[in-house]
């Protein structure tokens, strides 16, 4: 084995790496395989960088490199890898010297080693022939008469075949047909009372105490987004916060609230979005102006209608009181 190290002074590390190269046959048949191990000591000042082995040389091919081994003893490391080599040429081969390149494991310390391993040979043979004896004639293909353990296997996966088929049309024939369904369409709730009965409901189980704030927001603006869209008749689950605030604008009594909604929509924006950590009582907080806000525009559309239909009945009795005149 060679030594040969560069760019570092060596004394000041006590104990030198040192690398070692052998193989488990220094001869081989044709197309067989040998082994090539390698093994590398270093302190605990180096680690090792890599080596420069190619895949193919000298007439000789590396069939496997195996996973490298590390074990740390007394204070040193030791690297053992064991490679798979081949050759298909006969003749004697050598096993070049390759460089090993270690670095320094010190903190800002940009030095490198290389060592230089043995070169070795190997001896790779030809199967032998005996030339004195004559070649012997090729013989004839000779037919092995069938047993029935031979055909036994064949005979049995076609009964097994014939039945599963046998079974599936059964099965298609006899099964009944199962009735679909009857599904019980559920009338839905007024706009007022579905948003009302889960806002009351979630102001006793206050939800923000058992799931994250942004599950929470989400489903609040949910249901003030369906109230509105089956109230006032506005995609509201389909557009931003803005957008809805702008068609909130359009509708008196929704514009009337609109900080109220504009406060709701911008807490749960900013905890959804913006993954602002909102308070329990923030979320107490909105959830109590939710329902505000529900009852007040409820109130306030009632209040129309009521109007309307007050306006419409006096229409229609002051027409019949015209009528009745002429």
């Amino acid at each position: 084995m060679a030594f040969l190290g560069i760019m570092w002074h060596m004394q000041a590390f006590g104990q030198q790496p040192r690398v070692e190269v052998h193989t488990d046959s220094s001869q081989i048949l044709i197309g067989s395989q040998f082994h090539l191990y390698l093994d590398i000591t270093l302190p605990g000042s180096y680690r090792l960088q890599g080596y420069a082995l190619p895949d193919s040389f000298n007439h000789i091919e590396v069939v496997q490199r195996g996973q490298a081994d590390t074990i740390s003893t007394g204070g040193q490391w030791q690297y053992h890898q064991v490679l798979t080599l081949t050759s298909f040429d006969s003749g004697r081969w050598q096993i070049p010297s390759f460089p090993v390149v270690l670095a320094s494991s010190r903190l800002n310390d940009t030095t490198h080693l290389m060592l230089q391993t043995d070169s070795l040979w190997i001896q790779v043979q030809t199967v032998p022939v005996d030339t004195t004896k004559p070649f012997m004639p090729i013989k004839d293909i000779r037919r092995v008469k069938l047993t029935w353990l031979d055909v036994l296997p064949y005979v049995l996966l076609g009964i097994a075949l014939v039945l599963l088929v046998l079974g599936i049309i059964y099965v298609l024939r006899h099964r009944k047909r199962k009735a679909a369904p009857v599904v019980i369409q559920q009338p839905l709730q007024p706009p007022y009372e579905e948003a009302m009965a889960l806002l009351k409901q979630w102001q006793a189980e206050q939800p923000w105490t058992k799931i994250q704030m942004k599950e929470y927001f989400t489903r609040l603006t949910d249901v003030l987004r369906r109230y509105v869209e089956r109230a006032f008749q506005i995609p509201a689950m389909e557009i931003t916060s803005g957008e809805l605030l702008e068609q909130m604008d359009k509708h008196r009594v929704l514009r009337e609230h609109r900080a109220v909604w504009e406060e709701i929509l911008s807490e749960a924006d900013r905890v959804k979005f913006a993954k602002w950590q909102s308070s329990p009582e923030i979320a107490a907080l909105c959830l109590e102006k939710a329902i505000q806000v529900v009852e007040a525009t409820h109130q306030a559309q009632e209040a129309e209608r009521r109007a309307a239909e007050s306006a419409s009945a006096a229409d229609a009795q002051a027409a019949a009181v015209k009528n009745i005149s002429k």
